[in-house]
């Protein structure tokens, strides 16, 4: 007659029963989170890959988020020097007719008051604000780069550039408009002129009814609207980068992120499959368990 003991058993059964514990805690977890890789001891291999594209996700969206700013901030600086462009359009009208001989000191000194206020109106557009930043400052973002009576609050000839950000793996764009070039006259480019004197030379002139020399202003509006418009085809050279950097960038999240789910997500399907599977073995696991391990034992003569 041979005897298996009750130590014999449980030897027998109780590991069932954990291994079928196991295996329903992980289907569950799966079931539960729609991943089959939380942690690198579910797969190695697929861990250390999905953790590369999850960094390479980052990174993109590091780059989508400054091209979405850089676009930002030009749109503002567009809008901006467009408005600029009909402020000296308005400007160079007025003049234009003022120079006829025909028109009178009074009509003349209506075209001043109209010409001062559109002088006001070009500093305020000098000092556009994106947020909290002006849009055309350049060393000191967060204080008006012109200031009426003192000129403009930084070097134009040594700060004419703009910020740049990085926008791709190999890709800086421009991210901002220079008011220096758009406003300014620098010692570095002779044609260049000051816009706001452009405009102050006008209203001085109509204030002293002298038609002649508005006339010899006409020209200086005439190249302060080209340089505004320089500066405004710049800029929407640099918002063409950046909305192409944008859908780069978004192209590429999409393919990583695709790659990633590939690697840890799971199937549905499967998954649910799985954990009825595991429910079914645990519960026969139980089951058996509770017979074996019963009060009586199991004789074979």
């Amino acid at each position: 007659m041979i005897r298996i003991t009750q130590s014999r058993q449980s030897g027998l059964a109780l590991p069932a029963i954990s291994t079928a514990r196991s295996r329903l805690q992980q289907a569950q977890r799966v079931a539960m989170s729609g991943q089959r890789v939380t942690k690198p001891s579910d797969d190695p291999a697929a861990a250390a890959r999905a953790r590369l594209l999850g960094e390479l996700d980052a990174r993109a969206d590091s780059h989508q988020t400054a091209a979405g700013y850089g676009l930002s901030r030009l749109q503002t600086a567009d809008t901006a020097l467009g408005e600029a462009g009909n402020v000296l359009v308005r400007a160079r009208q007025l003049a234009t007719s003022m120079a006829n001989d025909t028109m009178s000191a009074s009509q003349r000194q209506a075209a001043a008051a109209e010409v001062a206020s559109l002088r006001s109106a070009m500093i305020a557009i000098v000092n556009t604000r994106h947020g909290d930043e002006y849009a055309f400052a350049h060393v000191d973002t967060r204080s008006p780069p012109y200031v009426d009576g003192t000129g403009f609050t930084y070097d134009v000839d040594t700060f004419a550039g703009v910020r740049s950000a990085e926008v791709g793996p190999t890709q800086t764009v421009e991210i901002g408009a220079s008011g220096s070039l758009a406003f300014a006259q620098r010692a570095s480019d002779p044609n260049s002129i000051d816009v706001l004197a452009a405009l102050a030379d006008p209203q001085a002139d109509l204030e002293n009814d002298d038609a002649d020399a508005v006339r010899c202003d006409i020209d200086g509006m005439a190249a302060a609207f080209d340089q505004v418009l320089g500066e405004r085809t710049r800029v929407g050279v640099r918002m063409a980068q950046l909305q192409r950097a944008d859908e780069a960038a978004r192209q590429s999240r999409s393919v990583y992120q695709s790659l990633r789910s590939d690697l840890v997500d799971a199937d549905a399907a499967e998954a649910f499959s799985t954990l009825s599977l595991a429910e079914n073995t645990m519960q026969a696991a139980v089951t058996v368990a509770s017979r074996v391990l019963g009060p009586s034992l199991l004789d074979a003569g």
